[in-house]
């Protein structure tokens, strides 16, 4: 249990820390205005912390969506996320029960007022009134030439009126359009669209029957030793020809023989062979 000490009055009061303040204060016989009971979607049951900052939780994502992060500069919590684990000092006086009920009792009145008057009712005598006043209004709008009934009946002489409007709308222009060239291109292009669709429907022809078409062996028929090349090479290691493709072609010329100048080497017979003997 842990004591949390209320400002103004003063007055300590013991804490259960498996309860929120809220509650802690409630149960103590104090006013704490809350319009969401305890679910964090209200900021009315906010409260002051003056001492011990480090003994209560630290703010959780709901309260931190209504309050926002600055607990460190306005010392403000809501008591129905608030859990105290050490001893605390509450301002509380920022919850005054006559002034709440004071200002509600202000903020109803008006609709109580309303809701017992009723409908307001018209004297014959205000209605004989207001429909005067509304006759000598239209009448100086005819005098004024205001006019809109049948206003294209008028004399063309009288100035024009800025009601944005009056205008007869005018046709469309077709005179420039060519049906019978336009129906013509219509026809053709159905045409070729059917063509092309039947052409797309004819299934693909083989590879290899695409490759004897665009091959003339007649003209142009393949040598032997062409054939053995690519028999050969067919039948080598997979690794081998790999390598063969992508290294470099060097072409090596044959080195032509080259005449010595220099003198043969003649047998010396003084001259000492390292060499063991064989017994």
């Amino acid at each position: 249990m842990y004591t949390a000490t209320l400002m103004p009055s003063g007055e300590k009061i013991v804490i259960n820390e498996k309860k929120s303040l809220l509650e802690n204060l409630k149960d103590n016989g104090h006013y704490i205005k809350s319009s969401c009971g305890g679910h964090a979607t209200c900021t009315d049951c906010a409260v002051k912390v003056v001492t011990g900052e480090d003994n209560v939780n630290p703010p959780e994502f709901n309260e931190l969506q209504l309050m926002g992060n600055v607990f460190h500069i306005t010392k403000e919590r809501l008591s129905c996320q608030t859990f105290v684990t050490g001893d605390v000092t509450i301002d509380i006086s920022a919850h005054d029960k006559k002034e709440d009920e004071r200002r509600l009792k202000n903020k109803t009145a008006a609709f109580a007022s309303a809701k017992k008057s009723g409908p307001r009712v018209r004297k014959r005598e205000e209605v004989d009134e207001i429909l005067k006043e509304r006759q000598e209004r239209y009448e100086q709008k005819k005098v004024d030439g205001q006019d809109w009934h049948k206003h294209w009946e008028k004399e063309k002489d009288q100035p024009v009126k800025r009601f944005g409007g009056g205008k007869r709308p005018k046709e469309f222009r077709t005179d420039h359009i060519d049906h019978e060239r336009d129906a013509k291109l219509r026809a053709e292009a159905t045409e070729r669209r059917l063509k092309r669709e039947q052409f797309e429907k004819i299934s693909p022809r083989s590879f290899n029957d695409s490759l004897k078409d665009k091959t003339n062996k007649d003209k142009f028929p393949v040598k032997k030793s062409e054939q053995q090349e690519d028999a050969n090479f067919c039948s080598r290691p997979a690794a081998k020809r790999d390598r063969e493709e992508t290294a470099p072609r060097v072409i090596e010329k044959a080195a032509a023989p080259v005449a010595s100048e220099e003198r043969p080497l003649r047998e010396n017979p003084e001259r000492k062979s390292f060499r063991k003997k064989k017994d």
